[in-house]
This record gives structure tokens, C-alpha cells and sequence, in this order.
């Protein structure tokens, strides 16, 4: 297929809001093909590469007719002589032979989630995890100039670690999240100066996304290689490994680089074994890393070590040595948080909600631009102080969580928790002004309306009638609320 010089690939036309298909011929090369002729590609080059294979997809996903893609990976795109990108068309009889070639097993070991054989249905999720898989493939392959930043490189292994993960809280719900994730490369006014420490940093950039990619179960360059060939190459990096560690080495660049890798396992992948595991060899004296690793452990299950930290009250907490950097602050406080949450005690709920309030000025200082982290921080400040008493701080919060969540079962939880927190504070007139918000806002909430009904059922100063006109509202709204057993007992109790 190396040798092919053209394909037949989609032809996505936009129309408003949707989009349409057709086929056309153009000349050029599949993704892992040019790839291999053009390893040392510009910065720029390659974050444009990810937008536009993201963007194409994007507006796949618009098509009434097949709106997913399924087969998507390096080979399925193709770079034409004009550096254009587009997706093959599959139906196509003359793209039979690079079909096959998708099917065979080590492409679909690469670019399948975990568990799957083959390729079967298309599905939102499985051209998500394509994508992310894509995404790690060009970082794996590509030596870019110059090379990626800290920053950048933190960015698109979240991005991708929220491809790879659909079980997690973070995980994408389409397209459009992931393209508005990605990076914008801003081109430096002046050349970067490049010293000794650059150079090891940009190896070191290197060696981490290879790292990524073979945990992840993918081979590094290209995936025609041999299966014995990355099994060696994985066990001559593990005796490397141990060697470091018997002889006590590490450089300081390598280990900032593992405690990057070590928290995107914690935070974004919950693979809490790895993450630990990508701190083995960095000593203790680091309290970044003892920290680290208690949090790690206590969501294994071994909540010892981080018990005794909490003891200590916050010790080291904030004091930041240079095995974290300005760039990891935010993701390291993350793991603490999610750490402390599961110990359930009142000093743990305390160092939380100070943790959180540290995120909060961080995620405001950096731009506010991922909204999922904010409401995951939040919902963890919000159990906080719901454990230590503070219920009306904790509906507060709640409110605020209300404001950023879009997922309409997620708010209706959201509602539920914000009135059951007012009745319990005995703040009842916020407890109703919410549940009311809540019952306009969610057409379809049968707690929210049952729970209306109970309030006011248990007002001494509402008029009964009035109690029985807004049920009688309610269950025409929705007449399925008569079968909800919740409902049914009320109205036993209210006798209405």
C-alpha cells in the first residue's frame, strides 16, 4: 500500500448545522505512511494534523446517514499532496485492500478498546478511543520542532487519557469536547534558547509519550514491527528501571516527568496500581511523592499511610520542592483531594476543602478552561462539608455546581441534594425555591415533583386544596408519576 499514490476518501460537505457526504478521488498517502517519511515535523504542522483529523470527524458525526466513523486510525486517514487531510471511503471498492489491511491484528490490538476482538458496530464511543489512540500515535512518531512544552504535553495526555477512559467521570460525550480541548499552538516571537537542559527536557518529552504509548499497550513507530521485537525492548527498559533504582539515580527532569505520569494515572486514567507505579525509584525524602503515593494506596485500599498524614494535620501539604512543577500544582492537588475523600473523617474532609480552595484560585489564575475539573473539585469541597456539618455552605456549593453541570440527570441530582441540604440546615424557603427551579428546569424529575408535594404536605400553613391542586398538576404533567411507589406512599401518608 506504501506505493499507492491515491485514494478514494470522503467529501464532507457542510449545510448548516449538518453535513453531507461524498467521494472523490485525490492523490496522496495514508497517515502512517507519511508519517514515516515526515518524523521531524513542525510544531505547528503537528498540532494542525490533530485539529483537522478531529475537525473531520467532528462533521462525520453531523451526517444524518452513518454518523459514525468506526475504523478510525492512522491508516484510515489520508495527507494529500496538498497536505489536506481526509477520512477513506470504506465503501469504496478500490479501498478494499487498505481495509484489510485495518482488519489485521496488530492494527486492530492498537486502535481497539480493551476486550474487543474486531471491529463490530459503529459506535460514538469507539471512534472516541480511535481518536485518543490517533492522537498517541502521532506523539508517539513524531519528533516536532520545536517540542512540545510541559504544558502542551500535560494537555493532550489528558486529552487522550479521557479518550481511552469512557468509564471515567471525565470521560468525552463527543466530538466537539475533545476539539475544544485541543491545544492552540502560538508561535514565539523569539527563538527559544537551547542549552544542555532544553535538549534533556525534550528528550525526556519524548521518552514519556513512548512511555504512554507502551503502557497503553501500543508499540512505538511504526506498528508493523514485530511482537518479539517491543516485548524485548519493554524488558531492556524494565532492567534500565532497576538498575536506576539499585544505584539510587535519578535526574531531577526525569523525575518531575514520572510524577507528571504518575498523577495522570491517578487523575484521568484511575489506574491507581500504575500510578504508583511510575513513582518506584524516586526517594521518599520528596514529600510531593510520599503524598502521591499515600493517595495512591488509600484508593488501592490501604488507607494507612494517608491516615497518618491527615493526623499530622496538612503536613507538607504546601510546601512544593522542584519535584513538582508549575504546571503539575493543580493535577497533584487533584489526586490529594480525590486520596483524602475516601478516608471519611472530619480532619480529611478539612484538608479537602482547604485543597479545593487552592484548585479554585489555580483554575481561575490559569483561565478557567476546563470546566469538568472545576465540577469535579467542587463536588468533592461540597461532600466535605456536608461531613463536617456545614450544610448550608455545602448546598451553596451545590448551586454553584448547578451553573456549570449541563448533563440533565447529573442536575437533577444536583437539585434533589441542594433541597435535601436546605430542609436539613431548616432553611425550607430555599429548600422550595430550589425544588421549584429544579421541577421547571427538568421536565422529566418525578423525585423533584414528589418531593415539592411533601414539603408542602408538611406546611402547616399551606391550605390542603392547594396541596391537592399541585399534585393533580403534576400527575397531568406526568401521568407515569401514579406508578412511582415513592408517590403512591405519599399520598397513603398525606392521604391525598
Amino acid at each position: 500500500m506504501a506505493g499507492k499514490e491515491g485514494y478514494d476518501v470522503l467529501r464532507l460537505i457542510e449545510h448548516g448545522q449538518m453535513c453531507y457526504i461524498s467521494s472523490e478521488y485525490v492523490g496522496g498517502k495514508v497517515l502512517a505512511v507519511w508519517l514515516k517519511a515526515h518524523p521531524n515535523i513542525t510544531k505547528e504542522r503537528l498540532f494542525s494534523l490533530i485539529r483537522n483529523i478531529t475537525n473531520q470527524l467532528c462533521m462525520i458525526h453531523r451526517c444524518r446517514i452513518k454518523p459514525y466513523y468506526q475504523y478510525v486510525n492512522p491508516y484510515s486517514v489520508v495527507v494529500t499532496e496538498e497536505g489536506e487531510l481526509y477520512f477513506l471511503d470504506l465503501e469504496a471498492g478500490s479501498n478494499e485492500e487498505q481495509l484489510r489491511l485495518m482488519q489485521r491484528r496488530a492494527v486492530r490490538e492498537a486502535f481497539l478498546p480493551p476486550g474487543e476482538a474486531y471491529y463490530q458496530k459503529a459506535t460514538l464511543e469507539l471512534d472516541i478511543y480511535g481518536l485518543g489512540k490517533t492522537i498517541q500515535y502521532l506523539l508517539a512518531v513524531t519528533k516536532p520542532i520545536p517540542a512540545l512544552c510541559k504544558r502542551e504535553e500535560r494537555k493532550f495526555l489528558r486529552i487522550i487519557s479521557r479518550c481511552l477512559n469512557d468509564n471515567s467521570r471525565l470521560s468525552y460525550k463527543n466530538i466537539s469536547e475533545i476539539r475544544r480541548s485541543i491545544p492552540k499552538y502560538i508561535r514565539k516571537t523569539k527563538p527559544p534558547i537551547c542549552g544542555r537542559k532544553q535538549v534533556w527536557l525534550a528528550c525526556a518529552a519524548i521518552s514519556v509519550l513512548t512511555a504512554v504509548w507502551k503502557l497503553q499497550g501500543t508499540e512505538r513507530g511504526s506498528l508493523m514491527d514485530s511482537e518479539e521485537s517491543g516485548q524485548m525492548e519493554t524488558r531492556n527498559e524494565d532492567r534500565e528501571d532497576e538498575e536506576r533504582e539499585a544505584d539510587g539515580i535519578m535526574m531531577s527532569d526525569e523525575r518531575e516527568l514520572r510524577i507528571e505520569l504518575a498523577i495522570l494515572y491517578i487523575l484521568n486514567v484511575e489506574d491507581y496500581a500504575k500510578g504508583l507505579n511510575c513513582l518506584r525509584g524516586i526517594g521518599s525524602e520528596y514529600i510531593s511523592v510520599r503524598n502521591l503515593r499515600a493517595a495512591a494506596r488509600a484508593l488501592l485500599g490501604d488507607k494507612r499511610e494517608l491516615r497518618q498524614l491527615a493526623e499530622e494535620s496538612e503536613m507538607g501539604l504546601r510546601e512544593l520542592e522542584e519535584s513538582i512543577s508549575e504546571e503539575q500544582i493543580l493535577g497533584y492537588y487533584q489526586c490529594l483531594i480525590k486520596g483524602y475523600a475516601v478516608l471519611d473523617t472530619e480532619q480529611a474532609s478539612r484538608i479537602i476543602l482547604s485543597l479545593g480552595e487552592y484548585c479554585m484560585e489555580r483554575l481561575e489564575y490559569d483561565g478557567g478552561e476546563d470546566n469538568a475539573e472545576e465540577v469535579e473539585i467542587r463536588r468533592y469541597m461540597a461532600e466535605a462539608l456536608e461531613k463536617i456539618g456545614e450544610l448550608e455552605e455545602a448546598a451553596r456549593i451545590c448551586e454553584e455546581l448547578l451553573k456549570l453541570e449541563e448533563d440533565d440527570s447529573k442536575r437533577d441530582d444536583l437539585y434533589c441534594k441542594t433541597v435535601m441540604l436546605y430542609e436539613e440546615c431548616g432553611q425550607k424557603n430555599k429548600a422550595i425555591n430550589a425544588c421549584v427551579r429544579g421541577i421547571e428546569e427538568l421536565s422529566d424529575s418525578e423525585e423533584l415533583r414528589i418531593t415539592h408535594i411533601r414539603m408542602l404536605y408538611e406546611d402547616a400553613s399551606v391550605d390542603r386544596a392547594f396541596c391537592a391542586q399541585i399534585k393533580e398538576e403534576y400527575v397531568r404533567q406526568m401521568p407515569g408519576l401514579q406508578e412511582n411507589e415513592e408517590f403512591q406512599k405519599l399520598q397513603e401518608e398525606c392521604s391525598l
